[in-house]
């Protein structure tokens, strides 16, 4: 005889009889006590008898430890007639639970990460910050573990708010009852991928192309609202979008700002990506002087939607948060996605040639500070420990690994293809669900482009030889020279700062002025308002002044006019001499050929866009 139960009767009884398969976690942002906040969770059905919870010890793109169990104190757990079972902990980030099977409940308090009194802080994108009826920053690997092997069930997050508070995030799947957000995760490395901020809404949405795009900021002083930032976070989008073909590759995306007063804790300020968001932590100041920083970092991490996050080995694949395993490949993680976040801007016209250039001088520049014979494979499987000092140089000689590759595709392919191509290959090939092995990418990349590419890969990524940019840049026709001696125009020998009070240049000290600083008759805390009639501001400073010294001949006129304080007044002066070109060393040079070939012009036009 068969017996029949409907299904929706049949879901409820086998919910009472073997627990749930899910972690329902409850937090309330109205009950918090100095800084702390305690954690509730109805914990999924378990048969073993004891089991480890575990906090991270590192999460994916911070390459940092960190230790988030060291910050959760008073945890406890029950069964379901509310005794206690024990628990042992049994370091910073784990605890073993006895009589598990029984476990139906775990309690805990947590502290935030960003004024803790810990030895070394938290790069704040990546922690916590619990300020009552003021701000909550969930960065969730801060608040929430996991049970070993239980990483893949569904997360519940039930977060209690003030009425005026909202929960800004890259997440879709929220409901909301009175005013409390259920926030349901497919897993736990979806947990951590999806910060959310809580504080008095201050948010913008645009769409780009398909995208729907979220800007929200907190600025406890109301500095620089998201109407303002999200300006130019549009501007840059509008120009990856068509830098990636034309629309952007996500439905949903949370850009999450706190721009802070005073001084970093950590010292630092940046951001931390992930697929649908990415949160920044910078300093409070007039939306004029936060607008380049912004654009470059935004740029930035939204271009790590391509890599590493729809593009990864194994090791990023399935984090271990307890005992980290690292890829050789944060030459593509890092380097190239830093390498896109410059050159979309030249690609897409929104900065000259030049100005390119001199970014990529600078990148060789800060590169000499770190060992360039140590093969950068080697670096990235001891970012965490052996070559940790090491780890900066993905942002400037993994970006240079990435302007040499992209020039090499394009040279390969006759101008078809570029590095963005390459990537959008593998985002088919592989995508956010698989993962590639770490020993197969260079072969894979060879038989997607070239075999070239191998021997590229085996020189200059796996081995120790310094990045060929001579012969690199020759292909598109662009000069590559070392310590080089240029004639320039400058300032007299005046040295020269940044105001940040009044946003611009002045003149710092002239205590080894030349004949042409004398012949100005430039003089110190001069500040500069504009030159030869082109006024100086702060979107258009780097361009005038690499025009001006660059394009400046021996004995052309030159007007500068400063700003001067003359006993009690400020007034305008206009200072005029001719030009008297000077000679400087110049460790890097790189500038367009002249006498380029027909054929190398047409492989820059593919490679700079213009």
């Amino acid at each position: 005889m068969k017996f029949l139960i409907p299904i929706a009767l049949f879901s409820i009884f086998i919910s009472s009889v073997f627990g749930q398969d899910k972690y329902s976690f409850y937090m309330d942002l109205n009950k918090i006590s100095n800084d702390l906040i305690e954690i509730t969770l109805e914990t999924p059905s378990i048969k073993e008898s004891k089991i480890i919870y575990n906090m991270p010890k590192i999460v994916p793109g911070t390459y940092q430890i960190y230790d988030f169990g060291q910050y959760v104190m008073d945890f406890q757990a029950f069964d379901a007639n509310g005794k206690s079972l024990y628990v042992n902990r049994l370091d910073d980030n784990r605890w073993e639970i006895h009589d598990a099977d029984r476990m139906k409940k775990i309690a805990y308090w947590v502290e935030d990460t960003w004024d803790a009194d810990v030895d070394e802080l938290v790069f704040e994108p990546g922690g916590t910050n619990i300020e009552e009826k003021e701000n909550v920053v969930l960065n969730n690997h801060g608040f929430f573990g996991y049970f070993d092997n239980m990483k893949n069930l569904i997360y519940e997050l039930n977060i209690t708010r003030p009425t005026d508070f909202f929960g800004s995030t890259g997440l879709t799947n929220i409901t909301t009852t009175g005013n409390t957000d259920k926030f349901t995760i497919d897993n736990y490395m979806d947990l951590v991928d999806s910060p959310i901020m809580y504080n008095q809404p201050d948010t913008v949405t645009f769409k780009i192309a398909e995208t729907s795009i979220l800007v929200s900021v907190y600025s406890k002083n109301k500095v620089a609202p998201a109407e303002v930032l999200a300006k130019d976070i549009k501007g840059i989008l509008e120009a990856q979008k068509e830098y990636l073909g034309g629309k952007l590759p996500v439905d949903k995306y949370a850009f999450i700002i706190y721009l802070y007063e005073g001084v970093s804790g950590s010292g630092g300020s940046g951001a931390l990506e992930h697929s649908y968001s990415s949160f920044y932590y910078l300093p409070e100041m007039d939306p004029t002087r936060l607008s380049g920083f912004l654009v470059d970092v935004a740029a930035h991490e939204f271009f790590h939607i391509v890599t590493p996050l729809n593009i990864h080995s194994e090791e990023i694949g399935n984090f271990d948060y307890i005992n980290p395993k690292m890829s050789k490949h944060l030459w593509l993680y890092e380097g190239v996605t830093e390498y896109f976040a410059n050159h979309v801007q030249v690609y897409q016209n929104m900065i000259t040639p030049e100005a390119y250039f001199d970014v990529l001088m600078d990148k060789m520049a800060t590169a000499e500070s770190f060992k360039d014979d140590l093969p950068f494979t080697k670096m990235s499987l001891g970012a965490l420990d052996a070559h940790q000092d090491q780890y900066m140089n993905v942002y400037n000689k993994g970006a240079l690994i990435g302007l040499c590759l992209d020039v090499l595709i394009r040279e390969q392919t006759s101008g078809k293809k570029g590095l963005k191509d390459l990537m959008l290959m593998l985002s088919e090939e592989y995508g956010k669900e698989v993962s590639f092995k770490d020993d197969e990418l260079f072969d894979k990349i060879a038989q997607l482009i070239s075999p070239e590419l191998r021997a590229f890969f085996a020189n200059y990524v796996e081995g120790s030889k310094p990045l060929p940019f001579e012969e690199v840049l020759a292909k598109v026709g662009v000069d590559f020279k070392t310590d080089v001696t240029i004639k320039e125009v400058g300032f007299g020998g005046a040295t020269i700062g940044f105001n940040m009070e009044t946003q611009r240049l002045f003149v710092m000290d002239v205590a080894d002025l030349n004949k042409f600083g004398k012949k100005l008759k430039i003089k110190i805390n001069d500040e500069i308002l504009a030159i030869n009639g082109k006024e100086l501001t702060l979107d258009n400073l780097e361009d005038v002044i690499i025009d001006y010294q660059t394009n400046t001949e021996d004995g052309e006129k030159v007007e500068i006019l400063v700003e001067r304080k003359v006993k009690d007044k400020i007034i305008p002066v206009l200072l005029k001499a001719k030009a008297i070109q000077t000679e400087a060393t110049q460790d890097y040079y790189i500038a367009i050929n002249p006498n380029a070939t027909q054929q190398q012009v047409q492989l820059r036009k593919t490679w700079l866009g213009q």
